[in-house]
């Protein structure tokens, strides 16, 4: 889970500085926002920070422990200021859309974010316990609620990273109707005209679809205890 903000990292210029962890951690954050289709390896790294990709061996075993601590750097990153006087409804349609706004820059480390090494995850988990906070929740409907939404988030991200860009999709869709029968094209035509548009849509569509989800949880708690209670006052 994020909170979002749509600001890429700062690369600092001039004398190189002693390398360290952090130094290096920076460098590739800022690697991997600056290009976000080039794969990050240890020589861009290095060569971002003027040492060697050997050098870097000393701060990190391998490539995997370079791309989780850049992960959760990403994630510490992220920032979300709830809008004030709004719903917990309003406050979590906005954070979910920062989220995305943050984390689609980063294609690649997307697969991370779901299997953080550090607590990466808990300022936005704070953030989430006391947005949903009104709804009164038990904390197992609490982490069931949060779990969805960041799952939700991060899932999405994956898609948008990954699928093939509108102006592109048309065309190729068309070219595969042509192969259809006659029928099926004309019925589906003008749905395939209107997928490139749909997908665009589709994050807010989900974002409703997961605030129902949540009401959802919360009414379902409500309702057992109610049931709960009443039945303590049955003879």
């Amino acid at each position: 889970m994020a909170q979002g903000s749509t600001s890429g990292p700062s690369r600092t210029r001039g004398r190189p500085a002693r390398l360290s962890r952090e130094r290096i951690v920076e460098a590739a954050v800022a690697l991997a926002y600056e290009d976000p289709a080039e794969p990050l390896t240890l020589r861009r790294v290095a060569k971002a920070v003027d040492s060697g990709p050997m050098a870097l061996y000393r701060y990190f075993p391998d490539r995997d422990d370079l791309l989780h601590a850049v992960a959760d750097r990403v994630m510490a990153h992220m920032r979300f200021t709830p809008p004030e006087g709004a719903t917990w409804q309003a406050k979590l349609r906005e954070w979910m859309l920062s989220s995305l706004d943050h984390l689609r820059p980063y294609p690649h480390l997307l697969p991370l974010f779901a299997s953080t090494r550090e607590p990466a995850w808990l300022p936005s988990i704070v953030l989430l316990t006391d947005m949903l906070g009104p709804l009164n929740l038990t904390d197992e409907d609490m982490a069931l609620a949060i779990a969805l939404v960041g799952t939700t988030v991060v899932g999405q991200a994956t898609l948008a990273a990954r699928r093939t860009p509108a102006i592109e999709m048309g065309p190729v869709m068309r070219d595969a109707l042509l192969h259809a029968p006659t029928e099926a094209r004309a019925r589906v035509a003008p749905v395939v005209d209107n997928l490139p548009s749909a997908l665009e849509r589709l994050f807010d569509l989900v974002i409703d679809i997961t605030v129902e989800a949540v009401e959802g949880i919360a009414g379902s708690a409500a309702s057992t205890e109610y049931a709960a209670a009443h039945t303590r006052r049955s003879p």
